[in-house]
């Protein structure tokens, strides 16, 4: 459903009717808004990278062959760093299971030059392909009928674009969704070490 059309803005309205910010709490200027993980196209491309990863270890297992060559390094339990089998310890070392290097060469690709083709057969082959339509008809499903949106204000909305959200301390401020607070929320000691680190 486009959200041009009358159909959309009328479920748009009966959607918000009665809602405030899913964040902040206001119910001035709301949005509809889905999470990006389960739009159509991320969902597409979650699979589509999977898949990718695993076709990679197919590929190598079914059309390469390497030789493997010791670098003339090693590293033991006492001393966890691959280093030269030359290299004077300080404390005796622990040679039980002692790892030996090795550098990993391509001697044959046999399927050189067609990777994106094989890589596509391999979809259909394996039924990917088909599966991902499948998941993509149902995101779009549950797009479209809104199974997972939320509400927030233009305020929240945009901070989340942004890759943000509403720091859950101060109720007030926005930070990364990578950290817990904001920056005036953080604990004394925390924010004392983030200066610290920025001045060096």
């Amino acid at each position: 459903m486009k959200r041009n059309t009358k159909e959309w803005k009328e479920k748009r309205i009966e959607f918000l009717k009665g809602k405030t910010c899913g964040w902040c709490g206001t119910s001035d200027s709301l949005r509809i808004y889905t999470p990006r993980a389960f739009s159509p196209a991320q969902v597409s491309s979650e699979i589509y990278s999977a898949a990718y990863v695993r076709f990679k270890e197919v590929y190598r297992q079914k059309y390469q062959k390497f030789d493997y060559i010791p670098t003339g390094k090693h590293r033991h339990k006492s001393h966890p760093a691959w280093h030269k089998v030359s290299t004077v310890h300080k404390i005796e070392s622990d040679h039980t299971d002692l790892e030996e290097q090795f550098i990993e060469v391509l001697l044959e690709d046999s399927g050189k030059g067609n990777f994106k083709k094989l890589y596509h057969d391999w979809l259909e082959e394996t039924g990917i392909k088909e599966m991902i339509k499948e998941e993509v008809k149902k995101a779009k499903e549950e797009y479209e009928s809104l199974t997972n949106a939320i509400v927030l204000c233009k305020r929240c909305h945009f901070a989340s674009l942004r890759g943000m959200n509403l720091c859950p301390e101060c109720r007030n401020k926005y930070k990364s969704i990578n950290y817990e607070t904001c920056f005036n929320c953080l604990p004394d000691e925390k924010k004392a070490g983030l200066r610290k680190d920025k001045s060096n």
